[in-house]
């Protein structure tokens, strides 16, 4: 009866702390929006068209990635670690992650074209520069609260 209270707990706990992560998601993502579009000065025209081309493409890139590296992880600890792989798969999984690369950089192609349809170019060009600072903001405030969370 204890492990099964016990189970019960942890099972209730994990969904609590998977719930937070995805708030916490959405709240960066609601923030993400907010400041791209104060960035780029989005008319109202302009955001209805942009924020679905917008999210598509960036959905599509953070899948890829995200792909690209589980399956270079999974290899490497299939094989034991990465001193345990040799030089003919270690070149295997480059040209993997090479030919991911090459995806993600058409699929920024392939959103660059549609966007250039909905914001002029020069918003284009401004977009790529508020995201590196956007990710920029982010990186810093995360290590904040690190650096709080280490003092206390």
């Amino acid at each position: 009866m204890k492990k099964l209270i016990t189970l019960f707990i942890l099972f209730v706990l994990s969904i609590n702390l998977i719930q937070a992560q995805q708030m916490q998601r959405q709240r960066i993502q609601a923030l993400k929006t907010s400041y791209i579009t104060n960035a780029l000065s989005l008319t109202p025209k302009e955001a209805e068209k942009f924020w679905p081309v917008y999210n598509l493409y960036t959905q599509k890139i953070q899948d890829l990635k995200m792909d690209s590296e589980m399956s270079t992880q999974k290899q490497i600890r299939l094989a034991g670690g990465i001193d345990n792989i040799t030089n003919e798969q270690a070149k295997i999984l480059i040209a993997k992650s090479l030919k991911n690369q090459q995806k993600i950089t058409d699929t920024k192609f392939s959103m660059v074209k549609e966007l250039s349809v909905i914001i002029p170019s020069k918003k284009i060009l401004l977009l790529q520069k508020t995201e590196r600072n956007f990710n920029r903001k982010m990186l810093q405030e995360l290590g904040k609260r690190r650096r709080m969370m280490q003092g206390q």
